[in-house]
């Protein structure tokens, strides 16, 4: 099993699903707690299955699950317009995402979405993994799963 992970930001959709289609990717989960806003431009939850299907033939799936709790994402925000950087607030930021995640049933829910399938994708915001939820959640993952499954930003 590989779980690739990528953001949407600064991407083209032709760089986009070029990715995912290259990477082998057999299933997109999003993993945004919200994904209908007209930020998230070609990746809105009204456009995105339809083109993932036509364009690579690949089936999509939100798991809101998955997603930092809107409280989390309140105090992410909040502490963005304080001006504060992600390396200072991150560990706060992982040791409260980290208890959300312990709280709920990933692993079971990953093992439904993985089922039969070889290599998936977790969707989210940020350009880069360094300091986004989607690379917390799929060490989680691997941490918890067995056999652990390779990860590759994408």
């Amino acid at each position: 099993m590989r779980i690739h992970t990528m953001g949407f930001t600064g991407k083209s959709a032709e760089t986009f699903f070029t990715r995912l289609r290259d990477a082998g990717v057999a299933k997109l989960i999003d993993i945004r707690r919200s994904s209908n806003t007209l930020y998230c431009g070609f990746t809105r939850m009204r456009d995105l299955p339809f083109l993932l299907d036509r364009l690579c033939g690949i089936p999509y799936v939100h798991e809101p699950q998955f997603a930092p709790s809107m409280e989390l994402l309140r105090d992410y925000q909040r502490w963005m317009k304080e001006k504060k950087k992600p390396p200072e607030i991150w560990p706060e930021y992982v040791r409260r995402f980290s208890a959300e995640l312990a709280a709920r049933p990933i692993v079971q829910v990953f093992r439904q979405h993985a089922s039969g399938v070889a290599s998936l994708c977790l969707l989210c915001t940020e350009a880069k993994p360094d300091y986004c939820h989607r690379r917390l959640l799929a060490e989680y993952i691997q941490e918890n799963e067995n056999p652990r499954p390779e990860i590759v930003h994408l």
